[in-house]
């Protein structure tokens, strides 16, 4: 049974990471397990969540055999911003040979002002090297930011031994502000001793940024 979170967890924070069709499916038995990256910079949807600076990502999950899933992951931000901790809980299946997945998680910033916390819904589905997602903030201490949705829609293609292409594109849609596309592409190479990767990301709003984000990461 492959369970999409798992193989995601550190692209909801950064999308330097294998994308979902690449990574090895887990065996239907209670796992934990731990990650930790270092990244140049933090893409969210297509922009820095860490105004530039390079952040350290960590965090560890366990899955049970009956499908259900829960962990927490973590991220340094800006200088004097805090970190955001994320704890989230879900469920995968499969059904045929798509996979699928819901679950809450909950996006809580220790020292950031007016945007302390931000809870939302999560479905996805995975089929062969192509996966979607799509995410409803429920509940936020911005009140404004309740009812905001983001749809994402990507694809890996490992062209070389160990070596992969991914490419993502995202529609977020704010209930109290201009919709926005964004999009991401990198490449990734695994080795024995971790993932290195290159990614590329924008938005189509007039003051984004394109960002270059060099990462390293390692699962155990």
């Amino acid at each position: 049974m492959t369970y999409l979170k798992k193989n995601t967890r550190l692209m909801g924070l950064s999308m330097t990471a294998l994308t979902l069709g690449l990574a090895a499916p887990l065996t239907a038995q209670a796992e934990l397990e731990f990650n930790i990256g270092v990244f140049s910079d933090y893409i969210d949807h297509g922009e820095s969540r860490s105004d530039n600076n390079a952040v350290v990502q960590g965090g560890m999950e366990y899955t049970l055999d009956t499908g259900l899933f829960l962990g927490v992951q973590m991220s340094t931000l800006a200088p004097g911003d805090g970190q955001e901790v994320a704890p989230f809980i879900g469920y995968g299946f499969d059904f045929g040979e798509t996979a699928f997945e819901l679950g809450y998680e909950y996006f809580y910033y220790s020292e950031l002002p007016g945007e302390t916390y931000e809870g939302e819904i999560f479905v996805a589905a995975e089929h062969g090297p192509f996966y979607g997602e799509i995410t409803y903030v429920t509940r936020a201490h911005d009140r404004d930011a309740e009812g905001d949705t983001v749809y994402h829609l990507g694809a890996g293609h490992e062209f070389l031994p160990d070596t992969a292409f991914h490419a993502e594109i995202g529609y977020d849609k704010p209930r109290k502000d201009d919709n926005a596309t964004f999009w991401a592409l990198g490449v990734t190479r695994s080795t024995q001793m971790g993932d290195i990767s290159l990614t590329y990301a924008s938005r189509n709003e007039s003051d984004a940024q394109d960002l270059f984000v060099a990462g390293y990461s390692l699962s155990f």
